[in-house]
């Protein structure tokens, strides 16, 4: 993964240094990395889960799988925070300040789309273990109710 990651940083910085400083060309660069981080952080999610759970007994459901894809991937954040904080051409800026300034903003944005994706899984989870618990319960008593009733079925036949 990280590797990966890498490798979209070396091909940000050879196609930013290159060019033009216009800020359009920066958000299209910026948003391929974007687009890449999230995609190698899904793939190694998938991975992850696939290397250590029982895929039986600790499935990925299909549908919360493609839900957090689509959170994560949702429109970007670095379009988001345009709007609120145009970038400010710096003509005095060196290339090297300028990447960090950019890699910076688009790191802290992606942990914060990341940890409400993690916010919103863990909701996920605990409201599916909490139906799942209530199942169990609800199970648990209709057999007691069975087992009760039975036992007043022998208790009423040993009496007669």
């Amino acid at each position: 993964m990280r590797h990966q990651m890498h490798q979209l940083v070396d091909i940000f910085c050879d196609r930013t240094q290159h060019q033009s400083r216009g800020a359009p060309q920066q958000r299209l660069r910026l948003g391929e990395v974007e687009d890449g981080f999230n995609e190698i952080m899904l793939e190694a999610v998938d991975l992850h889960h696939h290397q250590n759970n029982d895929e039986e007994s600790s499935p990925l459901l299909p549908e919360v799988r493609q839900e957090l894809r689509s959170r994560v991937l949702r429109s970007s954040v670095l379009d988001l925070e345009e709007k609120e904080h145009p970038v400010v051409q710096k003509t005095e800026e060196s290339f090297c300040d300028r990447a960090l300034r950019l890699f910076r903003r688009l790191l802290y944005q992606l942990q914060l789309k990341w940890q409400a994706a993690l916010a919103w899984l863990r909701e996920k989870v605990a409201a599916g273990f909490q139906a799942f618990c209530d199942a169990v319960e609800a199970i648990c008593s209709a057999f007691n109710s069975f087992c009760t009733s039975v036992a007043q079925v022998f208790r009423s036949a040993a009496q007669a």
